[in-house]
């Protein structure tokens, strides 16, 4: 297999080798949609190279953490590893966290993807120093009161006490494991109803209808919830894209995630702007993988660059520079 890996290009060899661990006699599982089908079936091209595979479409589900379909949840559960290779995320979903419960399923989100993404950038990292990073910055990312600060203008304060870190390695290499490559990322859930402030969003909103942010967005954070968004164009598009869901869950401040393979660049693309090094992504919304009871229908991260995050007395990130 070693050999015939290498006629195949860099993103999806790393795809079945260091971010799967994938073994000869496993059985592959890939979940695409109609808006997303040239990723699925260039991932499906090469994964029936070398394993029992096999592909389901289905129409595109309406947000992240949306249900697939049935049939998509029964073969979740019959699989050694799952590629979801949709336009919205299933990580969140209830039927890809169960599946990932009953002890054989590893995830990898394949969300949003460009065919680009499989010959630069994330994907080529070494995920080997990736996990070191993760590793070591993690002890670190817990605490009592967390502050963050950005050039741009954010300045927002929360309580994470009692939260544990959520890591995303940009692997899952054994079941039960999930992980949205080439994101790298160690994660918080802020305790529900502290966080206040300004967060000014200046990277991206992984979206079909924002993505890179041309005009900085502007959101006042009250007691846990965005109340108020201010900005041009693109603050007008996310203020309607909340107000559509009509549940005040949604302006939840969900998760801080930290950013940290060193490859990946912003370019309106999910995975590699959350594990951007340096930035930050505020998840809002759903909170329940952060250790939170806020189950909302959404969870939408948004970008902020070049951060200043600092827990309790110790800075973790100071200027997109990595302190720990």
């Amino acid at each position: 297999m070693k050999e015939m890996l290498k006629e195949v290009p860099l993103g999806i060899r790393q795809l079945f080798t260091s971010i799967t661990h994938l073994k000869e006699g496993e059985k592959v599982l890939v979940i695409t949609d109609d808006n997303k089908k040239e990723i699925g079936e260039f991932v499906y091209k090469y994964a029936k190279m070398f394993f029992e595979t096999t592909m389901i479409v289905m129409t595109p589900r309406e947000g992240h953490g949306a249900e697939p379909t049935e049939a998509v949840t029964a073969a979740l559960n019959n699989c050694d590893v799952a590629f979801g290779a949709t336009t919205m995320s299933l990580y969140h979903s209830k039927a890809r966290l169960d599946a990932s419960k009953n002890g054989r399923l590893r995830w990898i989100g394949l969300q949003d993807y460009a065919l680009h993404m499989f010959e630069s950038g994330g994907l080529t990292a070494d995920f080997d120093e990736v996990t070191r990073v993760v590793n070591r910055v993690a002890p670190f990312y817990k605490g009592k009161t967390f502050t963050l600060t950005a050039p741009g203008g954010t300045n927002m304060v929360c309580s994470i006490e009692g939260r544990e870190p959520v890591l995303d390695h940009g692997t899952a290499i054994v079941p039960g494991a999930a992980s949205f490559p080439p994101n790298a990322e160690v994660a918080l859930g802020p305790v529900e109803g502290t966080a206040n402030g300004v967060l000014v969003f200046d990277g991206s909103i992984p979206h079909p209808l924002l993505n890179l942010i041309d005009e900085p967005v502007k959101c006042i954070v009250k007691d846990g919830f965005i109340t108020e968004i201010l900005g041009g164009r693109e603050a007008d598009i996310l203020r309607k894209l909340l107000a559509d869901f009509n549940d005040p869950t949604v302006y939840n401040i969900a998760e801080l995630g930290l950013g940290l393979n060193k490859e990946n660049f912003l370019c309106g693309h999910m995975a590699p702007d959350e594990g951007s090094f340096g930035n930050i992504h505020i998840g809002i919304g759903k909170n329940l993988n952060f250790g939170g009871h806020v189950n909302s229908p959404l969870h939408l991260d948004l970008v902020i660059k070049t951060v200043t995050c600092e827990i309790d007395d110790r800075f973790i990130m100071k200027d997109g520079e990595l302190l720990v």
